[in-house]
């Protein structure tokens, strides 16, 4: 199974700490290609971390709301039927 909701993770934390990396240099005055690399490696740095522990806290509470395999999981209000 392709783990869809980590990439999308992954791909949007390094492109939000990049782009902010990227805006700051630029703001700053560093015209320079340096500045462009300095944001990749901040983007990886910082956004690939945060991403899996963004997804480490999503994770379970789909899996809690989903179920293991896709199914709901059984309602506890209902008594279970006991057969004789």
């Amino acid at each position: 199974m392709f783990p869809h909701l980590r990439i999308w993770l992954i791909a949007i934390w390094t492109s939000s700490v990049a782009g902010a990396a990227v805006i700051l240099g630029l703001a700053l005055g560093h015209y320079d290609v340096a500045t462009f690399l300095w944001a990749v490696a901040a983007g990886l740095l910082i956004g690939v971390p945060a991403a899996l522990l963004n997804w480490a806290y999503l994770r379970p509470r789909r899996a809690s709301a989903v179920g293991v395999l896709g199914q709901a999981p059984p309602d506890k209000s209902v008594a279970p039927v006991v057969k004789r």
